[in-house]
């Protein structure tokens, strides 16, 4: 795939703008036009596999979609927003529109995440807790995916000598199983081996079967983007057979939660945002109900 990217800079307000906007430049419109029309012809004559858009605004993709003999097939973006867009059980940021993600996936085009390792990595001394669940849980899940490799008598051909998934390794396998395109830019030899395709492809299906190490994932990965932190005490990523309940809130107002007929403090998972998931450890028969206001 050949990705292109319209680029426009307001004068009067310094900043990058769509080119197809009022604020935008049509010179330079023009030359994406041009330079997609080529791309077009390049793909037809099967000199290209692909095409696709590099950090597009929404407004430029409307555009080109309606000025386009062959639409993307591929677009490139932030991990931030294709996490926060694509992977239905994490909450919405405001910062985030989720107009271009919904575009994207009426037109059916992927969405590529760039920056992946980075952005989680910047955010460690941010959040640690988070972090660190996240790295907890890179030891959790090779016990528990090398144990089911081993039943079903599957070898990897790309190993590592760790005894436990590197937290990039992790996120790029839960990004995988949203149906997220990852690209990663390893190139040191310990790092071939974790972010190799059958790896990550390994895991992300494993991940797939374990919805509790999933929302756990997408839990703390959240609070990373964010730069939110867990609370110390958020009692996930054990390994003890205990239950894990999940919640997902796809109202556009608050909920709260109670255990057992006790109210769970916002420390506690107890308050469950619009559109957001928590995950709260507990005992086999607990009760929990959810409310519109605190009781």
């Amino acid at each position: 795939h050949v990705l292109v990217r319209p680029h426009c800079h307001s004068q009067q307000k310094g900043r990058v703008v769509p080119c197809s906007s009022d604020e935008g430049n049509a010179d330079n419109l023009e030359r994406f036009m041009q330079s997609y029309r080529v791309l077009e012809r390049l793909y037809e004559g099967g000199l290209i596999e692909g095409l696709g858009l590099d950090g597009a605004h929404e407004i430029d993709v409307r555009y080109l979609l309606g000025n386009c003999k062959t639409k993307p097939q591929l677009y490139r973006g932030d991990v931030a927003k294709s996490a926060l867009h694509y992977a239905p059980h994490l909450s919405k940021h405001e910062e985030f529109d989720s107009s271009i993600a919904k575009l994207l996936q009426s037109e059916d085009i992927t969405y590529m995440a760039s920056n992946v390792a980075g952005h989680v990595l910047s955010k460690s001394s941010v959040c640690p807790n988070a972090y660190h669940l996240l790295q907890n849980l890179g030891g959790v899940l090779y016990r528990a995916h090398h144990l089911q490799l081993t039943k079903d008598g599957t070898t990897l051909s790309h190993t590592s000598s760790q005894d436990y998934y590197s937290v990039a390794r992790v996120i790029l396998s839960f990004l995988v199983s949203q149906k997220v395109v990852v690209s990663p830019h390893a190139f040191k030899a310990e790092h071939l081996a974790d972010d190799a395709p059958e790896s990550v492809s390994s895991l992300s299906t494993f991940l797939k079967s374990n919805q509790r190490r999933l929302a756990e994932i997408g839990v703390a990965f959240e609070a990373l983007l964010k730069s939110e932190d867990l609370p110390e005490e958020h009692g996930l990523g054990n390994e003890e057979e205990k239950v894990a309940a999940v919640f997902h809130n796809r109202s556009h107002g608050d909920v709260f939660l109670s255990k057992n007929g006790v109210a769970l403090i916002p420390e506690q998972g107890g308050t469950l945002r619009a559109h957001s998931t928590t995950v709260i450890a507990c005992d086999s028969g607990d009760k929990f109900s959810a409310h519109s206001h605190r009781v």
